[in-house]
Order: structure tokens, then sequence, then C-alpha cells
């Protein structure tokens, strides 16, 4: 059983590992984190903290992806004891007296949430602690109570990004309580009362004491209802571990898709026979096609002209036969239904889809690397800042389609590999392009050097 424990400002990894040894220390969870962790049945997670604003938040259904899977998730102080209260009725466990006053409505996410740095040093300063420390003063008689709670509402205004002993100093003065908020000293008593450590603290205690797992627990009865989305799919596929390298499996599927001359074929027979021939791959020919369109009530006559040149190029339009025409619509089409999974999200579910003779793992790798080299030489040379016309041109042309191709003959190219569009092809292979350019470079060196010897 291994413990996995996200955290940030609330609580250091020295006392995290001094109550809790042999707790796997996280920096403050975001999105897609949790599906990263190599877990199984009877592991757990303990949620504290999580990046307010640098990233996406860990998604509820991240969360039940784990409980559903055996794995025990626990939240506190933070955005834990935030997903704790939401989650409750589904299994994750919530501790300490924060996830209690959220679960009862007594407070909300302003009231935890807390500027920090990327390396989770806070920049502010949470309003539940300002709280205790407020209501600390007035149990010392250094103000009453009634002014606790002023402090209180004055120090709610300020945005949860703003909180700073500074600004929490110029606002009390203006709101007229100033001298109370001097008098309660908050600050010359030591850093205010910090709640959210405590109910870290607290949790961690509880984990060190019980070593009960999930694996024990009974399998939540809504596991078996149907709440896993497309989404749910798509977050499988680019973030949990599908390969010994530890990556995922949706960039390989996509480098494929984009670099593999065969993707294509395999792509028309894969949504064919699921569409045809659910549980296996055979080769599907047109007259089933046609039949199975007319069962489902799909008649080319019934499509509007625009609705013809959505999916197929003008030449299509004139010198293909219609039973072709059918199956180009209903492969280009598929991808676009996010009701039905044709897309795999694992290599179990692709089959023969996805080649694996390829060197595809090493080409995504390489490509993580050459990123990472390009990005540490200049903060400015990510990925995010490449020309999108230069790797358009970079696709037409390995995908054999010339400069001045439409925009109809791109858009049927990606959709023919499962890809929405050109434009979304061109944006996903902003992670493989410089990969591709220092390969070609690569084999184009080789070859000349080959060349000199001969």
């Amino acid at each position: 059983m291994s413990t996995h424990v996200f955290v940030g400002p609330t609580i250091t990894s020295a006392r995290i590992t001094s109550i809790l040894p042999g707790a796997v220390v996280h920096p403050p969870v975001q999105h897609g984190d949790l599906l990263r962790l190599p877990l199984k049945a009877g592991d757990r997670v303990l949620i504290i903290d999580r990046l307010w604003h640098q990233s996406a938040p860990v998604r509820h259904k991240e969360i039940l992806m784990l409980l559903a899977r055996g794995v025990a998730v626990y939240g506190a102080s933070s955005m834990g004891a935030l997903r704790a209260a939401e989650l409750a009725p589904y299994g994750m466990i919530g501790l300490g007296r924060i996830y209690r006053a959220l679960r009862s409505g007594l407070m909300d996410d302003d009231d935890v949430a807390v500027l920090q740095e990327p390396d989770g040093r806070p920049l502010t300063q949470a309003l539940v602690n300002l709280r205790a420390a407020f209501e600390r003063a007035a149990v010392a008689n250094r103000i009453t109570g009634s002014e606790a709670q002023a402090l209180t509402e004055t120090a709610r205004r300020l945005p949860s990004t703003q909180r700073t002993r500074t600004a929490l100093g110029r606002l009390m003065a203006e709101d007229g309580v100033g001298d109370v908020y001097t008098t309660a000293d908050i600050w010359g008593c030591g850093t205010p009362y910090d709640l959210k450590r405590e109910d870290a603290e607290t949790a961690l205690r509880v984990l060190a004491k019980d070593h009960s797992t999930a694996a024990e627990a009974p399998t939540p009865g809504w596991v078996e209802e149907p709440w896993q989305t497309s989404f749910v799919r798509y977050w499988s596929a680019a973030f949990a571990p599908a390969a010994d390298s530890g990556l995922p499996f949706l960039p390989l599927l996509q480098h494929q898709q984009l670099y593999d001359p065969a993707f294509s074929r395999r792509w028309r027979t894969h949504v064919l026979s699921r569409l045809l021939a659910p549980g296996g791959q055979r080769p599907v020919h047109k007259g089933a096609v046609e039949d199975f369109a007319a069962r489902r009530g799909l008649a080319l006559a019934d499509l509007t002209a625009q609705q013809l040149s959505y999916w197929l190029t003008a030449y299509e339009q004139v010198h293909v036969d219609s039973g072709e025409q059918l199956i180009l619509l209903m492969v280009r089409s598929a991808r676009l239904d996010d009701a039905w999974p044709v897309y795999p999200v694992s290599r179990a579910e692709s089959g023969p889809l996805f080649n694996a003779e390829l060197p595809t793992e090493d080409h995504v790798l390489h490509a993580l690397r050459v990123n990472a080299s390009a990005l540490a030489e200049n903060p400015g040379h990510t990925t995010a800042h490449l020309a999108a016309d230069r790797i358009a041109a970079h696709l037409l042309s390995h995908w054999g389609l010339t400069a001045d191709a439409g925009a109809d003959e791109r858009d049927a190219a990606a959709r023919d590999r499962g890809l929405r569009s050109f434009t979304a092809a061109v944006e996903i292979d902003r992670a493989f392009y410089l990969d591709a350019l220092t390969s070609v470079s690569s084999a184009t060196s080789t070859g000349a050097r080959a060349s000199a010897r001969t």
C-alpha cells in the first residue's frame, strides 16, 4: 500500500514525513496529476493543496476514477477539503474542521484560497486563518467578539489574491477599524493561527494510525451507473501511463495519426468495423455500408450541397461513386461523435489501429527532450510560439498535399486520420514538430555522409 500526499504552502514535506513516514509527497495537485500516478486498489491519496491560478484544478471525476478503482482518496485543509465536501456521497473522505465547515455550508472556496508561487510559497493569507486569528484575539480579550467579526468581514472584501499583510492594514484603515486591527495584534503575536496546517496534521495522523485500505471496502454502487463521459475517456488517454517510459497513450496515438502514412487506411478499417462488425475487425464492403446507411435513414440525396462540401472535397463530389462517398462521410464524421467511443484511449482498445512495430515511443520521448531543450535555452521558445504556417506547410508536404491545397482537401486529409480538422492537426503537431525537423535533419546528414563515403 502506498500513500501519496499533494501539498503546497499549507505544510512542509519534512513535517509530512515526520508524521507519516513513507508518504510520497507531491507538489500541489492540478488537473491530470492523480491519473499519472501508478495507483492500484488499496493505495491512498491525500489531497491538501492545489495551484489556484496557474493551472486547471483537479476534476471531480478524476477523483471518481480513483475511487472506482479501489483507491482511497482523502481531503483536508484546502482544495482537499473542498473536493471532499463535494464528493463525500461518493466515497471521498474529508478530515478536519475546515472540511466539516465546508460540508455544512459555513465556508466556501474563498475562505481557503491562497495565492502562491509555482514552488508553493504562499503570497497571501487564507481568510480561514485570519478569522481564526481574530477570534483568538477576542478570546484573549484584546478585542471584542463583534470587533473580531468586523475585522473578518473587512478581510473578506479583499479578493484572495490580494490578502497580503500590507493590503489588509490599508483596507482596515479605510474601513475605520485600523485601530482595532492594530489592537488585535495578530502579527505581533506571531503569524495568524494556521487552521489549515492543523487540519493537515490531523489528516496525516489519521492516515498514520489507520492501516485499512480501500480495497477492503465494498465497491460503491454508483460505479455501475453511467458516470463516465467522453471527457473521462480523454483524460485517461492524456494522463494515465500507457508505456514503460510512463508516457500516456494519447501522444503515442497522435504521433501515428500525423506521421504514419498507413494510419488513414487503418482508421478507415477501424471505424467501419466498429460500425458494421462490432467486437471484431474485418473487411467491410461498400454494399454492407450502403445497407447500414439505408437502415439508419442516411441518404446522400438528403444532404445539402453545403453539408456535402463539409465532408467531401470538390473532386470527390464529382469523381467518386456514391458508395465510396458514404464510406468517406462515415469515416470522417466518426471522430466528431463524442457519444460514440470510437476513438481508443488505450492500446487494448486500439487493437490493430495502433502499430506497435513503429518506433513511436522513441519519437515522442525525443520530442519532449527537444522541446525541453529549446525552452531551457530561451523561456520564449515554447511550442505555443511555433509558427502555425510553418507547421501547416510541413504537414502538407508530409501528407503528400500541395502547398495550395484547399481547405476541403486539408480537412479531408486530417479527418481520414481521425483528426477533427487540419487546424486541429496543426495544433497537435506543435508537440512533435521540432522532433520531426531534427529527425529530417539527422536523416539528411546521415544520407550525405553515406554518399560521401561511396
